[in-house]
């Protein structure tokens, strides 16, 4: 069995699961420019007020202004169909009928969250494309879990040259219960012919641990950037300041 070195120890694994944003992605780099064009595209739809761009920023947890996002808020944390709602609901408080609300975010959303809108915007985190090269040479297995859809992480991780290196992509809509539920890593598991307690998660998020903590993997790994390297500490076995920490 191969391993890998952290923080000068080093573990046996057949099988690394990573989480996307704020991972494999820079996240801010990534989402505040994608959350911009967002925002700009419902003023197609409806006035874009000051209150209305505030309270967008504020549901999903995020500062344009600022390129800030919160790792505790919905877009760090939560799923396409929880950020559907949320925003749904900042064009209801605008006075918009809630299906016509929905409808407007849904067209907004499938242009600003396709793969053109993610080409101009999608950025590998540091060390993410060695760190898999790393594993593929010692034949250690790697997949993706991820809050986002499927088909969008298959996107964002062709974008930043990823996709050869990954045998195995879920999203939120690949599995019944979402992220902290242990389905996604109990289906890579079985899918892969792996063990949960032989493999080891990295993430940036709380999420991310209790969903390592839940399917019991054999060791959670903490990205430090949008969640401070102390928080992180809290959950997660190890923490590391990105990923070019991890041999």
């Amino acid at each position: 069995m191969s391993s890998i070195t952290v923080s000068r120890k080093s573990y046996d694994t057949e099988l690394v699961i990573f989480d996307k944003d704020g991972t494999l992605l820079d996240f801010e780099k990534t989402w505040i420019g994608i959350i911009e064009e967002l925002i700009t595209s419902l003023g197609a739809y409806t006035p874009l007020t000051p209150a209305l761009k505030q309270r967008v920023q504020d549901a999903l947890g995020v500062s344009v202004e600022d390129s800030w996002v919160d790792g505790n808020g919905l877009l760090a944390m939560g799923t396409f169909a929880e950020c559907t709602a949320l925003l749904t609901y900042c064009l209801y408080r605008e006075g918009i009928r809630w299906d016509r609300a929905h409808h407007i975010v849904e067209e907004a959303g499938a242009a600003v969250f396709g793969p053109e809108s993610r080409k101009r915007h999608v950025q590998a985190a540091q060390g993410a494309l060695d760190l898999l090269r790393t594993l593929k040479s010692r034949n250690i297995s790697i997949a993706v879990a991820t809050n986002d859809k499927r088909a969008d992480a298959l996107v964002d991780m062709e974008l930043i040259g990823a996709l050869a290196y990954i045998d195995l992509v879920l999203g939120a809509d690949s599995v019944d219960n979402s992220k902290p539920a242990p389905d996604m890593i109990e289906k890579i598991c079985s899918s892969m012919g792996k063990e949960p307690g032989r493999s080891i998660l990295i993430g940036d998020t709380v999420m991310d641990a209790l969903l390592g903590r839940n399917a019991g993997v054999m060791l959670t790994i903490g990205v430090a950037g949008i969640v401070p390297a102390e928080e992180l500490a809290r959950h997660v076995d190890v923490v590391v300041s990105s990923l070019r920490d991890i041999t």
